[in-house]
């Protein structure tokens, strides 16, 4: 007897969509509505349903607590979620998928230098001070390439969440106030709450759009050789050369022609 498959598609966003991303989201809903038809035409063990979760225009927390409710309400098997400032590969879904561990997540990076792969390492800890718990995430930085990694916590650039794990836990889910942000401190929750695995497919990367380059003559001598340009081309004389206070300047005279320097 097939077994249906429920899959809770989510993308979490505060409005701003790229169009780089949005090109690979469609390509994706694509590959999502080919899995669909071809599991229940050839009457596969599994046949999977995709339902669009997304939460638009709001704070990223509260857009992921609003999809694992919906999740839960429409009695989804996976809830999968990917930001509005991703490339993903369009069979992103199926190699999360094929792992069928709790929690598994892409390789993905920070958006700024030095570029870090967003899986962690989480201590635990007591503030005698405050009487309380508190938890401190680390940088995995020696993760093994092309493998599926075991850690404590990953980024959600995007995640596939099985939903079996969400039911064990306490709502919110996601909203929360900790410095660690919704996704590392979820997954911390998560292997708490509902003893949940946490995997990363460092065989399966994203793109991160980062943030857009301003582009001066810092940029533009990085990119091109000053000296072999005035070596190809010489001293600028087309028209005459003036300083800040438009005062004629007559540098490089000798090498001016003279009606340039007649103007």
């Amino acid at each position: 007897m097939p077994r249906t498959v429920k899959v809770g598609f989510s993308i979490p966003t505060e409005g701003h969509t790229p169009p780089e991303s949005l090109q690979s989201i469609r390509l994706m809903c694509h590959r999502h509505g080919k899995i669909e038809m071809e599991s229940k035409l050839k009457n596969m063990d599994e046949q999977f349903e995709f339902y669009d979760m997304t939460a638009g225009r709001m704070f990223t927390p509260m857009a992921r607590e609003k999809a694992a409710n919906t999740a839960l309400d429409g009695g989804m098997d996976y809830l999968f979620m990917v930001d509005d400032d991703m490339l993903c590969p369009f069979d992103l879904f199926e190699r999360l998928y094929r792992h069928k561990v709790d929690i598994v997540a892409p390789l993905a990076f920070t958006r700024n230098p030095p570029y870090l792969a967003v899986l962690y390492k989480i201590t635990e800890g007591w503030d005698d001070i405050k009487k309380q718990q508190y938890i401190l995430n680390e940088w995995i930085k020696n993760w093994p390439k092309g493998k599926l990694v075991e850690c404590d916590a990953v980024g959600f650039g995007a995640v596939l969440i099985n939903m079996n794990v969400v039911k064990k836990m306490e709502r919110p889910f996601f909203m929360c106030s900790s410095g660690t942000g919704e996704d590392i401190w979820f997954c911390h929750r998560a292997k708490r709450e509902a003893g949940a695995k946490i995997f990363m497919d460092t065989a399966t990367e994203l793109g991160h759009i980062g943030a857009p380059l301003i582009i001066g003559q810092e940029m533009h001598d990085k990119a091109n050789n000053r000296e072999e340009i005035e070596r190809i081309y010489g001293p600028y004389y087309r028209f005459g050369v003036y300083d800040v206070s438009h005062n004629p300047m007559v540098e490089n005279a000798d090498k001016m022609e003279p009606e340039v320097l007649a103007r």
